[in-house]
């Protein structure tokens, strides 16, 4: 019996060195790295630091991450209990080897994925199933995260001779850095934005190049041929695509003409989802086709991560192609939106990335329908005007209520009346600069705003309440007052939405600029029309009651 429970200590022993390698203060760093890099540095300053941190970072955290599953998996099977027991109570040896395994297995795995096309393209088809549309490119100057595997084994050395977990440092390991670093691993891969970037004309056919917007480098990263003019696709691989590579023709630009009938002349409008047509030779030019500038925002508000309309929502190269019937097909690349086309009987449609076939498959890719105004009017709503209501709801509940503590409670509040301030302010610009810059873009951050918003932000008015409670029975008024003044400032965020849904004004593009600069200019007249209808009504002289002096203190 006591062999028993002094197996189950050394069992127990085992697991906890890869707990206490997993909340060692290097791993959580590189945890820390990983997630603050791919969800804010690599989109403020893309580049190749930015995507090399990230695999620097996976090197740290990943393999205590891989190590816990093992030793999982290990204790699972009944028949190796035994031996888990007895090696890491007593030598440690398994411990050492499934440390030593977790290691080498990352840094085996990271190779094979960078080094080879079947590597990154079965990552890539298994990171789709786990964490969504994903796309890992094979990139050997990668593999310059490698010696990070060194710092991996150095932790787990140290990890190992350090004293046993406390019970909360044990809970805090498996309740909230186990979860925190797995996730953060499900959400380091690129996602993927597909993207019409190039045209060619090849072997008789027109072949479009897409790549992946989220690494903005606006290069082709595969290509589909289309025998049929852009009815349907087939993905180039193989020996095509090598040749394709080897001795790829130039790319279209944003001007073509037919070559039966020179005269007649197609081009793209840069900035626009437009193209305009010519019938003499480019001296007078009409809008042949467009997708207007409000269906174009609403389009914007549907694609996610979009960065820039003007840049990856507009049209970029066309191609003109003559038909047997007299006819020309226009097949023009539109960058997130995919392609346009144009048949030989001048009807215009917007397709997507159209129907790709293969020997066993057809992928229908459409394009993406345009919201109507109400849904995004709702979209942005959610997005823009629903953290910044509640942002400046409480800010402007905040300068009255601070003015309160302030007044009621001494100088010795002004400190952290200021900081609060100032951290509310700074939330504030931050999202402000994110709505004009970011509202097509995934709304991640305004998701995080709200609820820091709805929390953080509402601490102060919530203390101030309390604290006039205990106070005085006019600080409570002051306080509700305070409050209510912040509910009817949230409110009025709204009012250009609710214009739009009931005159069609503002403009979905300039909707959210008007909103901020809205939200701006309550939050800033708000400090000295709060402090100045505050400091007024607290010193009033207090009228008399039935029961002489206000009750409460003063």
């Amino acid at each position: 019996m006591a062999g028993f429970r002094q197996e189950g200590t050394a069992d127990a022993a085992g697991v906890e060195n890869f707990l206490r390698w997993l909340i060692h203060p290097v791993t959580v760093a590189a945890t820390a790295l990983l997630i603050v890099n791919d969800h804010l540095l690599k989109a403020v300053f893309p580049g190749w630091l930015t995507g090399k941190l990230s695999d620097v970072a996976g090197m740290v955290m990943t393999p205590p991450l891989l190590a816990l599953v093992l030793v999982g998996a290990v204790r699972l099977w009944g028949w190796c209990r035994p031996a888990l027991r007895r090696t890491t109570g007593e030598s440690g040896l398994l411990g050492e080897v499934l440390a030593v395994g977790a290691i080498l297995l990352v840094g085996v795995g990271f190779t094979v994925v960078k080094a080879t096309a079947t590597g990154a393209a079965v990552a890539s088809a298994w990171w789709s199933v786990v964490n969504g549309p994903s796309v890992i490119r094979a990139d050997l100057t990668d593999l310059l995260a490698l010696p990070a595997l060194g710092l991996a084994w150095w932790t787990w050395r140290s990890a190992r001779a350090r004293p046993t977990l406390a019970g909360w440092l044990r809970m805090v390991a498996v309740l909230v850095v186990l979860p925190i670093a797995g996730l953060g691993v499900a959400a380091t891969s690129a996602p993927q934005h597909d993207d019409a970037i190039a045209l060619y004309e090849w072997r008789g056919g027109v072949v479009g190049g897409n790549g992946n917007a989220y690494h903005a480098d606006r290069e082709p990263d595969w290509w589909d041929i289309s025998p049929d003019d852009g009815l349907t696709f087939t993905a180039l691989k193989g020996d095509d695509l090598e040749l394709f590579r080897r001795q790829a023709p130039p790319a279209a630009s944003g001007l073509d003409c037919s070559a039966r009938e020179p005269t007649h002349c197609f081009r793209v409008v840069p900035g626009r989802l437009a193209v305009q047509e010519s019938r003499d030779g480019g001296a007078t030019w009409r809008l042949a086709w467009q997708v207007d500038e409000d269906a174009r925002a609403r389009l914007g508000l549907r694609k996610s991560g979009l960065k820039d309309p003007d840049e990856y929502l507009s049209s970029r190269a066309l191609l003109v192609r003559d038909q047997a019937d007299g006819g020309v097909v226009v097949l023009v690349a539109n960058g997130r939106d995919g392609y346009a086309r144009r048949d030989s009987a001048g009807r215009w449609e917007r397709i997507g990335f159209g129907t790709t076939v293969g020997d066993t498959y057809r992928i229908e890719a459409s394009a993406t329908t345009i919201p109507s105004v109400t849904e995004a009017t709702a979209i942005a709503g959610r997005r823009v005007a629903l953290p910044l209501s509640i942002a400046v709801g409480s800010f402007v509940a905040l300068v009255g209520c601070a003015a309160l503590l302030v007044r009621r409670a001494g100088r010795q509040r002004v400190a952290l009346v200021v900081v609060a301030g100032l951290m509310s302010l700074t939330g504030l610009v931050i999202f402000m600069s994110y709505a004009l810059t970011g509202t097509n873009s995934d709304d991640s951050l305004g998701t995080v705003f709200t609820l820091g918003a709805a929390s953080g932000l509402s601490v102060l008015p919530a203390a101030a309440l309390v604290y006039a409670v205990a106070v005085s029975r006019r600080a409570l008024g002051l306080a509700r007052r305070s409050c209510l003044a912040g509910l009817l400032a949230g409110g009025l965020i709204w009012l250009p939405y609710l214009l739009r849904l009931l005159t069609n004004w503002p403009q979905q593009q300039v909707l959210t600029e008007l909103v901020v600069l809205l939200a701006a200019g309550v939050a800033l007249l708000s400090i000295p029309v709060g402090i100045r209808h505050s400091t007024r009504l607290l010193d009033q002289p207090v009228p008399a009651t039935a029961g002489g002096a206000e009750q409460g203190g003063g």
